[in-house]
């Protein structure tokens, strides 16, 4: 009976504590910057944060085996240490997806996409269901070449598997993620077989991959095409949608905030938008941080008083939410400002495995968000809604 009620009193706290991060982290960053606890440290200075993730040698990715799982076998570079794999994985898919293609691709066809599920709506819409989630699913078709064999079913396998992979350990989740696994892996096994069989008739990833493995290039095997897509797939449509409405929420919950940032919709200025969006997240990121597992003996802020020794195997949270709120880098970190400088934000991590899509994520996202603001009579019909990490409803409404 103690124990149960001791394990009830835990698990009541550990619920307070994520329920309470900001908190938290801000006691913490006082106090004492970084805590390492039953074999868990918690780092939440901005400088230390970087520290963390910078080292990457000391502190590696701990995705490695939920990826083999959802592969069946492979790791995909986000998994991955700083080795020659790592290298000539990242390399590939650089040429594959190209940074020119944002301006020339991206952002037309998250423009056109917007605008047509917005004038098709009747001036009523669940932002989630009917555009966070649908368009970087579509783009993911046009640009990849990878739409799925169900829009909605793709999409909701992709949020699941990235639940998997970054979130606390659950049973039903790792159930579902590793079904969809299965199933994404034999879809995208079928597109790369019929891609073979029809070349040259698109312009997309796939087809650029296909051209890379004809040139011989080491790593652009039909399994690695399909491991890095799988990858890039996880990490591109739950992000995506889960940051466009988070942004807008957090406007309308902010009504003299929501008109200066319709004003710079409607111009059409597009780094103001960026801004928006950065702002916003920082002030509701998210997530808590980043993972990492420390492989060897190492003192975070050596040769300061807040030096701490962090173990080697010790599992590390990377507080990019505390980070970016410490106000011994980030001047008024409570206040919204659209003129802070852009490596204050920590929404894409830092060194080695800095987003590999956040060129992209930032146009698309902010097109997303510019094109529900541009409307005229906008209004939130409800709070936005979440299921677990992932919000699933954001009612709104606006004149024709």
């Amino acid at each position: 009976m103690k124990m149960a009620k001791a394990d009830k009193t835990n698990s009541g706290l550990i619920d307070w504590v994520f329920n309470n991060l900001g908190l938290v982290f801000s006691v913490l960053r006082w106090i004492k910057p970084t805590i390492v606890f039953k074999g868990q440290a918690f780092v939440t200075r901005f400088d230390d944060v970087s520290e963390v993730l910078e080292r990457d040698w000391a502190f590696q990715v701990p995705y490695a085996e939920k990826m083999g799982k959802i592969t069946n076998g492979s790791n995909f570079f986000l998994g991955m240490q700083n080795t020659e794999q790592y290298t000539r994985d990242v390399s590939n898919m650089r040429l594959a997806a190209s940074r020119e293609d944002i301006g020339e691709i991206i952002v037309p066809f998250v423009d056109n996409t917007c605008n047509e599920i917005l004038s098709a709506s009747n001036g009523k819409m669940d932002v989630v269901q009917a555009l966070t989630r649908v368009v970087p699913t579509r783009l993911i078709g046009k640009y990849f070449g990878t739409p799925g064999w169900n829009e909605t079913e793709f999409t909701d396998a992709a949020t699941v598997m990235f639940q998997y992979l970054f979130y606390p350990d659950d049973a039903e989740v790792e159930k579902q993620a590793l079904t969809v696994a299965d199933k994404t892996r034999q879809y995208l096994d079928q597109a790369i077989a019929e891609r073979k069989l029809n070349r040259n008739q698109y312009d997309d990833v796939l087809e650029r991959c296909l051209k890379l493995q004809d040139a011989g290039m080491p790593g652009m095997d039909d399994q690695n095409i399909r491991n890095n897509l799988i990858g890039l797939i996880i990490g591109a449509i739950p992000t995506t949608s889960k940051c466009a409405a988070t942004t807008l929420n957090y406007l309308f919950d902010q009504p003299e905030l929501l008109v200066t940032a319709q004003q710079a919709a409607r111009v059409d200025d597009d780094a103001a938008m960026v801004q928006y969006v950065l702002e916003s997240l920082r002030l509701n990121p998210f997530s808590g941080g980043i993972q990492r597992i420390c492989a060897e003996d190492y003192v975070v802020a050596k040769g300061t008083l807040r030096a701490t020794k962090i173990p080697k195997g010790t599992k590390v949270l990377a507080a990019t939410q505390s980070a970016m709120m410490d106000r011994r880098k980030v001047t008024e970190p409570s206040k919204f400002r659209l003129d802070r400088p852009s490596y204050i934000y920590m929404h894409f991590g830092y060194g080695l495995h800095t987003c590999f899509g956040q060129y992209i994520n930032l146009a698309q996202i902010p097109g997303i968000v510019k094109s529900v603001l541009k409307q005229k009579g906008l209004r939130r019909v409800s709070d936005m809604k979440s299921v677990g990490p992932f919000p699933t409803n954001l009612e709104i409404e606006f004149d024709l």
